[in-house]
């Protein structure tokens, strides 16, 4: 009878922390199956989460700080997180970034090995390479009180035509507005960070990868392996308390 009541104890007591330690996973994986099964009626599918973590659980975020340059203290570019942004656009270069330009009819962003040049726009018109500019790398860049950009490099200063299409030395007595550090508004980096993210994570792909457990990386794969085993535990137990209690009845 002892051993009976010692069995009886053991048994309540694994069920009692089965359900316990399954309380959170379980809940999760519950609410979540009940909202998927309502995909269509709640549009998930066209509902977009575009919080910081959530985005950096799917390596969507970027990471530091933007170094932004421009004129007179407005940024025009920024190298951030390895990739160059001008306004919507990212720029597939991994040379340093040197300057970034307003001329009179769009933008140049320079590295430290070409010249892009993005219309008023922000599309991206034409890309001067090592082969259409006077020499390489490019240390700055700038521009003069008629807009024409000025590129300085190891083999000197040159000034641009209207168009980009030919260079020339620079005159020393010249005045140059050399592009420098800017601070970015909160209106760049909003841009920038869309520009990388897109208009954030599906909601539906969030919630799937929560009842699947994918959400948690590897941790979650276990988590939920051993959820699955917790509650084969818990209705082994609960049988095996029910039997013995239908069995005491009789």
């Amino acid at each position: 009878m002892a051993e009976n009541q010692k069995k009886k104890r053991w048994s309540r007591t694994i069920h009692r922390w089965s359900g316990l330690l399954l309380l959170v996973p379980l809940t999760i994986a519950c609410v979540t199956g009940l909202i998927l099964n309502h995909t269509v009626d709640l549009n998930l599918s066209n509902r977009r989460v575009t919080s910081p973590w959530i985005e950096a659980r799917y390596g969507m975020a970027l990471e530091g700080k933007p170094e932004a340059l421009g004129l007179d203290g407005k940024a025009f570019a920024a190298s951030w997180d390895g990739k160059i942004f001008h306004r919507k656009k990212i720029i597939s270069d991994s040379s340093p970034l040197v300057g970034a330009v307003p001329l009179r009819d769009g933008t140049a962003v320079v590295t430290n090995s070409a010249v892009y040049y993005f219309g008023l726009d922000g599309e991206l018109i034409e890309t001067l390479d090592s082969v259409s500019l006077p020499a390489t790398p490019i240390a700055k860049a700038g521009r003069t009180d008629n807009f024409a950009l000025v590129l300085d490099t190891v083999s000197g200063t040159f000034t641009s035509d209207a168009n980009l299409l030919d260079f020339n030395e620079t005159p020393a007595a010249l005045e140059i507005n050399w592009s420098s550090p800017a601070t970015p508004s909160a209106s760049d980096l909003k841009t920038w960070k869309t520009a990388f993210s897109g208009d954030g994570i599906p909601l539906d792909r969030v919630i799937l990868d929560l009842h699947s457990g994918r959400f948690f990386g590897t941790l979650g794969k276990w988590i939920y392996d051993l959820t699955v085993i917790g509650v084969l535990v818990l209705s082994a137990t609960g049988l095996v308390l029910f039997l013995r209690t239908r069995r005491r009845s009789t």
